[in-house]
């Protein structure tokens, strides 16, 4: 596959006037705690909230005037869609989205708040990735994937670009990296441009339980999808499965994968939120939940921890700030 750090570096030259720089931070309890020195990436901070904007506004801006007037359409459980809308919006193109109608409620309200219409649909008995491809053949729209597309990879792998340069600058070199994985677009670009900067550095995808068919496929060297025998709290993670090139990039970049629970995922938050004085929704928190709960060694290391997004319900966050 010819995707590289080059088209990280295009997709960034178009998009950063239109992204946050998202800031790179150390906490000096839980370095001390951990005996480590790592650094968390706030792409929670990030424009609607995670960092699926890069992505979505990389890809949309490149549409050519005809394909904006048709319309785009997308499917997602919810950060993706609220990128889609709002890049929508700001281009001036209309937009339908087709969420799952358990997801998070911030998750669909700011969807309709940034202007976009919304099919919902029942995740266990519907399958959303056919409802986009019939939506977009009937009303001729452009399908605006969430991970599976080269665009949206480098949109998103610009978020490796600035951890990279922040990096270099402070002196650092990285041992480890750990990613939140869904899809697996976010680990496929960030994991390309710091494999192309730090050579040695070891990149793991980390997914919740029962939903780890990144991980699954490593092991098979194949995409293999979930049993679905479950559900998580991490509903921004809930794939069925690799992308086609999200794997074939990832199958080449990751050392593996690693695994957390519900409740190490809930305890995170409120640890970051008391730590780090940040708000993670629970597919953000991944990663950091492997980090805490010991899934890899991180002694004496230099680690880079993304913390993917941040539309949390409120109530949902109250809740859990109970229990731990």
């Amino acid at each position: 596959m010819d995707f590289s750090f080059k088209n990280i570096d295009i997709a960034y030259s178009q998009i950063q006037n239109n992204v946050i720089r998202t800031p790179l931070v150390s906490s000096e309890y839980i370095n001390k705690e951990l005996r480590s020195n790592i650094f968390f990436k706030l792409e929670n901070l990030q424009i609607t909230g995670s960092f699926k904007f890069r992505g979505a506004f990389f890809k949309i801006s490149l549409l050519t005037n005809e394909e904006k007037s048709r319309g785009v359409v997308a499917y997602s459980s919810g950060n993706h869609a609220q990128a889609v809308a709002y890049a929508s919006n700001i281009l001036g193109i209309n937009a339908k989205i087709v969420m799952p109608k358990n997801a998070p409620l911030i998750k669909i309200d700011n969807t309709k708040k940034y202007g976009a219409e919304i099919v919902l649909y029942d995740p266990i008995s519907e399958n959303r990735e056919k409802i986009g491809e019939e939506i977009a053949k009937i009303e001729k729209r452009i399908l605006i994937k969430p991970y599976d597309d080269e665009n949206i990879i480098a949109g998103q792998g610009t978020s490796g670009k600035e951890i990279v340069e922040e990096l270099i600058n402070l002196g650092e070199n990285p041992d480890l990296y750990l990613c939140c994985c869904g899809g697996g677009g976010l680990i496929a670009g960030t994991s390309t441009y710091m494999k192309h900067k730090f050579k040695n550095i070891k990149c793991y995808a980390v997914e919740p339980e029962n939903f780890n068919d990144t991980q699954i496929s490593l092991i098979n060297n194949n995409i293999t999808p979930n049993k679905k025998l479950s559900y998580s709290i991490c509903d921004a993670l809930l794939a069925e499965q690799p992308g086609d090139i999200t794997f074939a990039i990832n199958k080449q970049n990751l050392s593996g994968g690693l695994t957390v629970s519900d409740d190490e995922v809930k305890q995170t938050i409120v640890e970051l939120a008391e730590n780090l004085k940040i708000v993670v929704e629970p597919g953000g928190a991944v990663a950091a939940a492997a980090l805490l709960n010991n899934k890899i060694d991180v002694k004496d290391q230099t680690i880079v921890v993304m913390i993917s997004g941040g539309n949390i319900d409120s109530d949902f966050f109250y809740n859990i700030s109970k229990e731990f």
